[in-house]
Formats: C-alpha cells, sequence, structure tokens
C-alpha cells in the first residue's frame, strides 16, 4: 500500500469517526454522592412528567427501578399506578407524586427517588434524533430532606431508540448517586 493510499484510509477512517460520534451528547450534572444505606428500603416515585408524551414518568419510573435493583439494592419499591390503568392521564403527575411518598412512607421506604422527565421525544428533521432530559432527586423520608439531586440530558444518533438513550442517561446518574 502506497503513503498516499494509507493517508487516503485515515482521513476517510478519521471523517468517519467523527461523522458517527458528532450526533451524540450527553450532560450530567450532579450533587457529591450521599452515601446513602443501600440496605434500607427505596421508593421508586413516577417523576413529574414536563413532556407532551404520555406516561413518559412511569417509563422512567420502571426504568429506574430496574437500575437501581441492577446496582444490588435488595429493596426496591415501586408504588401502584395511580391512574389504575385508565384513560390517558390529562395532567403531569405532581399529585399523584404527592400520594406515592405517603405511600412509600407507609410501606416503610426510606429513601425516596423522584424527579421530573423534561424532554422525551425524536427531535424532527432528516436524522431524528432521539433526545431526553431528567431532574432526579433522592428523599431521605426520615429527615424530609433532600440528600442528592441531579440532571442528565442527552441526544442520541438516528440508529438509537429513545428507550437506550434514556437507559444510558439514567444508568451514569444512578452510578453517581451510588458511587
Amino acid at each position: 500500500m502506497t503513503s498516499r493510499s494509507t493517508a487516503t484510509a485515515w482521513t476517510l477512517f478519521v471523517l468517519t469517526a467523527l461523522g458517527l460520534s458528532g450526533c451524540a451528547s450527553t450532560q450530567l450534572d450532579t450533587a457529591p454522592p450521599p452515601h446513602p444505606d443501600r440496605e434500607a428500603a427505596w421508593c421508586v416515585l413516577a417523576p413529574v412528567n414536563n413532556t407532551t408524551t404520555p406516561y413518559a414518568g412511569e417509563r422512567v419510573q420502571r426504568e429506574l427501578a430496574a437500575l437501581l435493583g441492577a446496582q444490588g439494592l435488595p429493596r426496591v419499591l415501586v408504588p401502584p399506578a395511580a391512574d389504575g390503568g385508565g384513560p390517558l392521564p390529562i395532567d403531569n403527575g405532581a399529585d399523584d407524586q404527592r400520594q406515592a411518598l405517603d405511600w412509600a412512607r407507609h410501606h416503610g421506604a426510606r429513601y425516596a427517588l423522584l424527579g421530573s422527565v423534561d424532554e422525551w421525544n425524536y427531535k424532527i428533521g432528516l436524522d431524528g434524533q432521539p433526545a431526553v432530559g431528567f431532574t432526579v432527586r433522592l428523599l431521605d423520608l426520615q429527615s424530609g430532606r433532600i440528600v442528592w439531586s441531579g440532571e442528565a440530558s442527552a441526544s442520541g444518533d438516528s440508529r438509537e431508540g429513545l428507550a437506550v438513550l434514556s437507559e444510558r442517561t439514567l444508568a451514569g446518574l444512578v452510578k453517581r448517586l451510588l458511587t
């Protein structure tokens, strides 16, 4: 192989790599980890849904509960759905979150993981890139204080689904929480 064809091959490789990686970005900002009691009962509340996508909060709730379990937390509680599988919700779930906090206290949870879903969609355009945005807070139910908070936003590439992007982004938050 000549040096000119080698240079051309490397140039194509670098341009391809830049093209594939240039579309995705992630931003994570969190407080320092609080070192919570991992053996205590944790309750994952459905985040308030500030998007136009129905049930985005419930989807994130299930992902967070699964991620906490995957990190070895032995007692992860999820309150029953407030709507009972009824019609599409007409609010963002803030009232449901308050009721779920009461449920968590009643069932002996020490911590409640709550927050909001602020973006959950595919960007309009030729590529249709997925985009997500979350805030997450850890509430110590004994003291009533927020002991940790984090926010994350991410956009993926056109070959990636919302669920994959969401899970990866939330996993980054959970990892920082439990480090």
